[in-house]
């Protein structure tokens, strides 16, 4: 049987956890899921939909951050009954995704691998996983992580993961390959009732409100049943350093079949070889027995792979006295036949743990033979493995070099491996790297791919502009969105994330999706400073050590799963810091249960945030004051928030998306004001927060999600069109428009219409692009599908790959890019007035001097990504060609040429 190991991405100063995939022809075995674990497969054509099983080394967001949303794509497509494997805390951090997952018919099974269980272990058709358990020096393991959780507290545990991922079933093994086809999922009502937009406040405020009763009644009685799974608490959990380490032990490998022997027997080649070769015993037509073993050889014992987690020194003692590891080391009284079995292992190593003298005397003792995969940051490269997002970004980098900032990356490792161990067999991983375990060990890195670095990708761009002097001190807010595509990552765009520099206060970050702490890394720089960044001139860690606000805008997992990593590492960098930070954190009351389940789990600082519902500083009407509850916690965090940045209002509003969805408002003492729309359909609150106090916003950063020729995708999915954001902008005066949250199906920039701005239309204001500043210029009946609050829960599309929509013949577009010209006609200059437009890229930094420029670069902007759209379906149709018809189209060719040179 063939099987052997792949590499996803090992670990790096930019990712704390390796990634490897187990691959059968029956089965795959995620090890470790890490944020960006998605985004890497689609970037690499990994098939995560045929996952078994995943396990976890360490129960935190370092390895499992990348679990909820690989969750969601999975049920998109029909995948059930995978199984996640993992330490103590397992099925509590599970249970707490209920906050936004609610996939009943997925079937997840969660195993707990508890110390001291002597059922803790995995076994399949194809592999048998034992687990080692380790911890640091000094801890002392407490009785109630020891032995199979048997608990009142474990019944309610597991009965909300049922609630929120179905009952698991074993399939059987003949099954393995059927999978339900995804079933379209109906669209309920979040409300109820269909209503229209102008109510929509109204019906806000009862569901905040019964949020509130609810979150004051959540039951902890497993016999309690309440509608919803939210609704109950979790029971207190404390977090756990344990790390474990898994023995995988493969199939035993059948003999090999002698044909001549059968034959020798009076057997004929045909059914009854194929029995003797299945163990099977047959009996001839003359009545002779011939058993298997008169035929073939004897079976060959399992491969063995070790997959070593050791997150830092403190661990060194617990791994190298593990009596598990005893007989795979040379010179032990213990060691047996296992040494021989075991072909491969996996160090996955924090910081300071290779070189540490004790590691490497441990790690000598294993046979020679055995290949050590040798992933830790000073031997690993710190490269940027998404190399279509840098062929474009460094494009872009050559026509505007301080808008587009080249991410920090490096293809050098710290230290060469020899330093590691004196062996001819070690290597350090590469994504798409394949270790063969069977039929024989072998190394293949034929899929594995040149990453460059911003710096060698850009020395390719033919025509780049000479950065010119860009000096910051004009430029009082600069909005860099971090990431800027919607719903799921894809090798273009990462999901929503864009943060704020507050001159002489601190930072903001506006929405906080999947891998947003590792593109901070590469944008900012760690653990050094990327000085290609002239606009924001901190590192990461600095960066942290001043941030002040974090602003979540609703509950879906692509605007908040990169939260939990950027709290645990802002907790990190500040604890030490003397007087120690507070953070505020503004976000529906949902994402603070999220957090207080999960901190269960991992040590969030939740007594340092200083938390703020968003419905509690909610604008209700235009003349209001902020709504502050009468409540002094909510009153003193708020007015600390407004000091830590310089602040003179902040204000939230319901927009129309999903329940507890909200809009942004913050205006600074320096006179500048920044509206943030999430997401959301065209909306009145959102025009009335635009338009409240005496300043218009500087910058409108709205979400622009689909084309204008997708506008009924639009409406089904709650969010805006191209134009429809524009009119928006128009509809509350705003000076500058950044756009942003763009379906991950579109690649070319955004354009929008005279016909179809005008057309815009909400509740209270009528037509949004030539509305009065008047609010009481309003209609009764706003005939708006936007108005029916009807949507998908989790709002993920079915895939990331990309759709060039209406673009079907390139070269007819590539003309009508050549015949644009950078002004806008006539007709719409005049409705768009003053209003400045730009579109965000990832990792990109915007003053409103820099949107005012933006014009002035489109057709070459158009050109790059014009360029990338042919280049990737060039790509593609390459990938697409089978290895056969390949060779005989090297064959054809190779014949043509002798025919021509005769």
């Amino acid at each position: 049987m063939k099987w052997g190991v792949q590499v996803v991405r090992g670990n790096t100063h930019n990712v704390g956890s390796t990634s490897v995939i187990l691959q059968f022809a029956s089965g795959r075995y995620l090890f470790n899921c890490g944020e960006g674990t998605q985004r890497l497969s689609f970037e690499n054509k990994t098939r995560i939909s045929k996952l078994t099983a995943i396990f976890l080394t360490r129960v935190d967001w370092d390895n499992m951050g990348g679990l909820p949303g690989m969750l969601l794509t999975l049920a998109e497509t029909g995948s059930q009954n995978l199984v996640v494997c993992g330490g103590h805390n397992l099925t509590h951090a599970m249970a707490a995704m209920r906050h936004f997952i609610l996939r009943s018919d997925m079937g997840v099974g969660v195993k707990e691998l508890r110390d001291g269980d002597a059922a803790a272990a995995f076994s399949d058709e194809n592999i048998r996983v034992t687990p080692v358990h380790i911890y640091p020096t000094g801890y002392t393991v407490s009785a109630h992580e020891q032995g199979a959780d048997e608990s009142d507290a474990a019944a309610i545990r597991r009965m909300l993961l049922e609630r929120a991922f179905g009952v698991h079933k074993a399939p059987e093994p003949t099954d393995r390959k059927k999978r339900e086809p995804p079933q379209p999922q109906q669209k309920k009502g979040y409300y109820g009732q269909e209503c229209k937009e102008a109510a929509i406040e109204q019906v806000l405020q009862k569901f905040e409100q019964q949020d509130e009763d609810r979150t004051k009644k959540r039951s902890l009685s497993p016999g309690h049943s309440p509608k919803r799974s939210s609704d109950v608490f979790l029971p207190l959990a404390t977090p756990t350093p344990c790390a474990l380490c898994y023995i995988v032990e493969g199939p035993e490998v059948p003999g090999k079949f002698d044909s001549q022997a059968a034959r020798d027997l009076g057997l004929k080649p045909g059914p009854q070889f194929a029995q003797l070769v299945r163990g099977q015993t047959i009996t001839t037509a003359d009545g002779q027995t011939i058993r298997p073993e008169q035929c073939v050889g004897p079976a060959r014992p399992s491969s063995l792979v070790i997959i070593i987690d050791c997150p830092s020194p403190a661990y060194i003692d617990s791994l190298t006295t593990a009596h598990q590891f005893l007989p795979f080391l040379e010179g032990t009284k213990t060691a047996g036949p296992q040494k021989d079995q075991l072909m491969m292992i996996v160090h996955s190593l924090g910081p300071g743990v290779a070189q540490d003298a004790r590691y490497k005397k441990w790690a000598a003792r294993f046979p020679a033979h055995v290949r050590h995969m040798v992933s830790a940051p000073e031997y690993v490269p710190d490269n940027n493995p998404f190399q279509r997002h840098l062929r474009i970004h460094a494009a872009m980098h050559a026509i505007s070099p301080h808008t587009y900032i080249l991410p920090q990356a490096t293809d050098k490792a710290e230290l060469p491996l020899h330093t590691f161990l004196d062996s001819k067999n070690l290597v350090a991983p590469k994504s798409m790297m394949m270790y063969d375990i069977e039929p024989e060990p072998k190394l293949d890195e034929s899929m594995v791919t040149q990453l460059l670095t911003a710096e060698q990708m850009l020395a390719k761009v033919d025509d780049v502009t000479p950065p010119s002097p860009h000096p910051n001190d004009g430029d009082d807010l600069v909005v860099c969105p971090i990431g800027t595509g919607s719903s799921v990552p894809s090798t273009y765009r990462n999901v929503s994330s864009n943060i704020v520099s507050v001159k002489g206060f601190g930072g903001i970050v506006l929405d906080c999706g999947e891998s947003t702490v590792s593109q901070l890394k590469r944008f900012l720089g760690f653990p050094r400073r990327n000085y290609a960044n002239t606009r924001i001139q901190q590192s990461y860690t600095e960066f942290l050590k001043t941030l002040k606000l974090l602003y979540v805008s609703h509950m879906h997992a692509d605007h908040h799963l990169g939260a939990i990593q950027l709290l645990h590492e802002w907790n990190q960098a500040t604890q030490m810091m003397d007087p120690k930070p507070r953070l505020s954190v503004l976000a529906p009351a949902r994402f603070w249960a999220w957090l207080e389940d999960f901190s269960g789990v991992q040590d969030l600082g939740l007594d340092r945030l200083d938390f703020i519902s968003c419905s509690d500083i909610r604008l209700i009407d235009p003349t209001a004051k902020i709504p502050i509850k009468e409540n002094q916690k909510y009153r003193t965090a708020v007015t600390k928030l407004k000091s830590d940045l310089g602040l003179v209002d902040i204000l939230t509003c319901g927009v129309i998306h999903c329940p507890w969805a909200y809009g942004l408002s913050l205006t600074h003492y320096t006179g500048w004001k920044l509206v943030y729309s999430g997401d959301t359909r065209p909306c009145a609150n959102l025009v009335t927060l635009g338009r409240a106090g005496d300043k218009p916003p500087t910058v409108l950063l709205h979400e622009a999600t689909l084309p204008d020729y997708l506008h009924v995708d639009a409406v089904a999915k709650r969010h805006s069109t191209v134009s429809e954001a524009v009119a928006m902008a128009l509809g509350m005066g705003a000076e500058n428009l950044l756009l942003t949250h763009f379906s991950q199906r579109c690649l070319d920039l955004p354009r929008w219409t005279t016909a179809n701005i005008e057309a815009v239309k909400v509740a209270r204001y009528g037509y949004v692009a030539s509305a009065s500043t008047s609010v009481g210029s309003s209609v009764d009946d706003v005939e708006d599908s936007a108005t029916e609050l009807d949507v998908d829960d989790d709002d993920i599309d079915a895939g990331a790959g990309v759709d060039f929509g209406h673009v079907n013949d390139l070269e007819t577009y590539g003309q009508d890019v050549a015949e644009q010209t950078d002004a806008p006609n006539a007709a719409l200059n005049a409705v768009l007035g003053n209003l400045k437009i730009a579109s965000a890229f990832d990792m990109s930094a915007y003053a409103p001097r820099d949107i005012k420029k933006y014009r002035y670069n489109t057709h070459r902007l158009k050109q790059v990504l014009h360029d990338e759209m042919k280049l990737f379906i060039a790509e593609e149709s390459a990938d697409t060609v089978e290895p056969s018809q390949l060779k005989k189209g090297k064959q054809k060719a190779k014949a043509k040429k002798g025919k021509d040179s005769a």
